[in-house]
């Protein structure tokens, strides 16, 4: 063999070397990468687990509530039936005028039911707002999630309002006896 040839040849294996030396290090810098991400992803897990175990007695407090103080629903009918009186004797006791109302579609999942209406409420600010207060009792378990007020033309002392009026209410077995916070939650129905 030449030198020329022995050179070339020579060559020929530093740059595969080279080449081989870049692929291995790419490879080797995207998988400590790799890592890196799982690394700062398994902390941040770590913190967010810390954080909740701090905070247990927190939502045990708030479970306990649940238990004691949310009703269970016996059926949709009786709770539509409760939510119109409700709705009535609170209106009637801030003299609001309801000109509209529509009963919602009950939903039902594995943590609560909840049965609404939507209403068209005529009145003046100051009322409303203190029926508001009224419904909006932690206690009661009713919550208004959403509202739309426009002043009325013919009135600037009114305002029309359209509001959504829900109650929540337990699910049958989480207000068993039976449901403790060792039972595991359920996840599907």
């Amino acid at each position: 063999m030449k030198p020329s040839e022995q050179r070339l040849i020579l060559l020929l294996l530093v740059l595969v070397g080279i080449f081989a030396t870049a692929f291995t290090s790419m490879r080797m810098l995207a998988w400590q990468s790799a890592l890196d991400k799982k690394d700062r992803s398994v902390a941040m897990r770590q913190t967010e687990m810390e954080q909740m175990l701090a905070e247990k007695d927190v939502w045990q407090q708030k479970l306990d509530f649940l238990r004691q103080k949310q009703p269970p629903m016996k059926n949709v009918n009786a709770a539509n039936k409760e939510l119109y009186q409700f709705i009535n004797e609170s209106a009637q006791k801030h003299s609001l005028e309801i000109n509209n109302r529509q009963t919602v579609t009950p939903e039902e999942n594995t943590y609560f039911h909840q049965v609404g209406e939507t209403l068209v409420i005529m009145s003046e600010v100051k009322p409303l707002m203190q029926w508001m207060h009224e419904v909006l009792s932690p206690d009661s378990f009713y919550y208004i999630s959403s509202l739309a007020l426009s002043p009325l033309p013919a009135d600037n002392s009114k305002v029309q309002a359209t509001v959504h009026v829900t109650r929540l209410y337990a699910p049958a077995e989480a207000s068993s006896a039976e449901n403790t916070a060792d039972t595991p939650t359920p996840t599907t129905r």
